[in-house]
């Protein structure tokens, strides 16, 4: 998988390869099945790779599928019909959500991944209006000349960074809130949570050795504060192993935690509980 991981886009297959596993189970907490035919002949090489990030990585990628779908159907509640969706990866959510013919769902990501998904999903037709642009998002001309188009075109957008921030740099996740502040349409933004807490394992080059050539870059000092102080203001947020346990899903964590948290108190706990997940953000 270390050998398969060459490029940052290449985890868009880890990824899809996990919400196929968890598509197969009888209590599933979503149905994806483009996902297996996204991942084709890959599914073997992610297999072969088994270590204690692999099992962090496969229950996060399904609590973050659910805590996202909840969400962009919160916001389509609210009004919303318009999701751009910034590296998108392998994500099938306008063939595999009902929508609605009245939602817009456009996609951003490298021209190769975007072949990719065209080609091995033409046969089948979106539940919304669809719109798959291949652009290079590190490339920050062309990235504003999109959003210029887009701005122009739609109005009370929702953006989407789902597993795209933590492979940035804090200077490139600035400029991307730069770039989507300056257009008053842009009025929501769903990204990740890390907490400060988890930064010592994901910086553990044992634990992210699959990720060796696509590292984690973006350890903010205080992951809230970082957005606030970028114009945003927090609607929601949601955190996976919350999720997890009202589900009564386990969770990776260490079975020393459980003891302790009967010891120490759920007080105790709830800031572990909380050291990841998913935030939406509204324009200041």
């Amino acid at each position: 998988m270390s050998d398969l991981i060459k490029h940052v886009s290449d985890t868009s297959f880890w990824v899809a390869h996990y919400r196929a596993i968890e598509s197969e189970r009888s209590d599933s907490l979503f149905k994806d099945p483009y996902a297996h035919i996204l991942v084709g002949d890959y599914a073997p090489s992610i297999e072969k790779l088994q270590s204690e990030a692999t099992k962090w990585a496969q229950w996060t990628v399904v609590m973050r599928t659910y805590i996202i779908d909840q969400m962009i159907r919160d916001l389509n509640s609210k009004g919303v019909t318009t999701f751009l969706n910034i590296g998108a990866g392998l994500d099938s959510r306008p063939y595999r959500m009902n929508l609605g013919s009245e939602i817009q769902w456009i996609e951003l990501d490298f021209p190769h991944v975007i072949k990719h998904k065209s080609k091995h999903l033409q046969k089948f037709s979106p539940s919304c209006k669809l719109e798959s642009i291949g652009l290079d998002l590190s490339n920050r001309d062309l990235r504003q000349s999109q959003f210029d188009i887009l701005s122009n075109k739609y109005s009370n957008i929702a953006v989407l960074t789902e597993g795209v921030l933590p492979y940035l740099t804090q200077k490139q996740v600035s400029e991307l809130s730069e770039d989507l502040i300056r257009h008053s349409n842009f009025k929501y933004w769903i990204t990740e949570y890390i907490s400060p807490k988890s930064y010592r394992y994901l910086k553990d080059p044992k634990r992210m050795k699959a990720l060796k050539n696509a590292p984690f870059q973006f350890y903010p000092e205080d992951w809230m504060s970082f957005f606030e102080g970028c114009g945003w203001h927090l609607m929601q947020s949601q955190f996976y192993t919350e999720i997890s346990e009202k589900f009564g899903r386990p969770t990776p964590m260490p079975k020393l935690f459980g003891i302790l948290e009967l010891i120490l108190g759920k007080e105790w706990a709830q800031p572990f509980k909380r050291m990841s997940g998913f935030l939406l953000w509204e324009r200041k």
